[in-house]
């Protein structure tokens, strides 16, 4: 699946996982308000009155959990997921729906093997770090790192520090100008070249990369 203007983007949609609703009580407050007992029926039928079955959908982690995959089976469009910390054991029950898994860094762009060069120096063997999972591609005039984890970010003993130092020199020696992320749900990392896709910053809704990129701009 390539990723234009017109994929939809989306995070961190825990399907399945009520306990998420004592950190992210936005959840409930933005479902109750449209009169669904059930915020994860309100994310369905969100992202099913945007994409049809020829749309393409990124989404950047953290998919399900439990008994959360019969919500995905009723999602429409073309999915690709790039594989999120809370992924890693569920890529054979995906790949049996149809998910297309994205995992390790996807470079898209003219420079890739001296990226790769300069990250091998520095870091060695990475191909076995399986939370190490993004994709850099060119488009509209940015050079957009999309990704689970965000970048720059980090909260006290982080259990994934060590990968996501990685992932910050991908973005650094990339030179990227945005980063698309989720991981943080409802918190922002304050920096302007972040893009949180979280459903708690999206109204439990798929986004189209074209609209995120427009509303970022306008807000610079």
């Amino acid at each position: 699946m390539n990723i234009t203007l017109d994929t939809y983007i989306i995070s961190d949609t825990h399907f399945g996982q009520d306990s998420v609703l004592k950190k992210e009580r936005i959840r409930k407050l933005i479902s109750n308000n449209l009169g669904y007992d059930n915020h994860f029926d309100l994310m369905v039928d969100n992202w099913n009155s945007k994409i049809k079955s020829s749309d393409s959908v990124l989404h950047l982690g953290d998919v399900y959990f439990k008994n959360g995959i019969s919500y995905l089976k009723k999602l429409n469009g073309k999915k690709m997921l790039i594989i999120g910390n809370n992924d890693v054991k569920k890529i054979e029950e995906l790949k049996k729906i149809n998910w297309k898994m994205k995992n390790k860094i996807i470079l898209d762009i003219p420079q890739k093997e001296k990226i790769r060069e300069k990250i091998k120096k520095k870091y060695g063997k990475i191909e076995d770090k399986i939370y190490l999972n993004g994709i850099i591609i060119d488009i509209d005039g940015e050079r957009i790192l999309f990704s689970h984890f965000p970048i720059f970010n980090r909260k006290m003993n982080d259990r994934y520090a060590a990968i996501r130092d990685v992932l910050d020199d991908y973005f650094r020696f990339s030179e990227c100008s945005l980063n698309i992320h989720g991981h943080t749900h409802s918190k922002d990392t304050g920096n302007k070249f972040c893009i949180n896709m979280s459903v708690e910053q999206t109204m439990l809704s798929p986004i189209k990369l074209k609209k995120i990129l427009n509303h970022h701009r306008r807000s610079l």
